[in-house]
């Protein structure tokens, strides 16, 4: 070591300046490089996954709500099909109606069977709709408790 104590434009050398040998800072800067390259690959593999698992749920979501989608149509155009075929059934019986009476007595069972077959098409439509609603979250949910229990 050179003493440059009595020149005052004398460098002094790296190893004192920084406190440590410059050939170890290369082996020092590499280390911490490649350390932040794994953990980058990491953090990488990481969103890379949850990415994929998010594309999974929202694509699961979208196939059942198509589905039930498919299931709420098919069940109403049914409940259209059986209140259409009733009404046309209630014209012909209408037609063989001898009295007056007798008419608004069919009329009468008609009507009340029209609002019990309504009821139950409505409680029927409802709890489909439910059902729907809970197969087109599910993916979501499973999703969200997956991802909470990773945390």
């Amino acid at each position: 070591m050179s003493d440059t104590r009595g020149d005052p434009f004398a460098m002094p050398n790296a190893q004192s300046m920084l406190g440590m040998d410059p050939s170890q800072m290369n082996e020092t800067f590499r280390s911490m490089t490649q350390k932040s390259m794994e953990q980058s690959k990491e953090a990488y593999g990481r969103m890379k996954a949850a990415a994929d698992e998010a594309t999974k749920a929202l694509e699961s979501t979208m196939e059942n709500a198509h589905q039930g989608s498919l299931q709420l149509s098919k069940k109403a155009i049914d409940a259209m099909r059986t209140n259409a075929e009733l009404g046309f059934q209630h014209l012909d019986s209408m037609m063989t109606a001898k009295t007056f009476a007798e008419m608004i007595e069919m009329q009468t069972a008609y009507v009340r069977k029209q609002v019990e077959m309504a009821t139950d098409q409505v409680k029927e439509m409802q709890t489909l709709t439910q059902a729907v609603a809970q197969d087109m979250m599910k993916p979501g949910r499973e999703a969200f408790q997956k991802a909470s229990k990773g945390n």
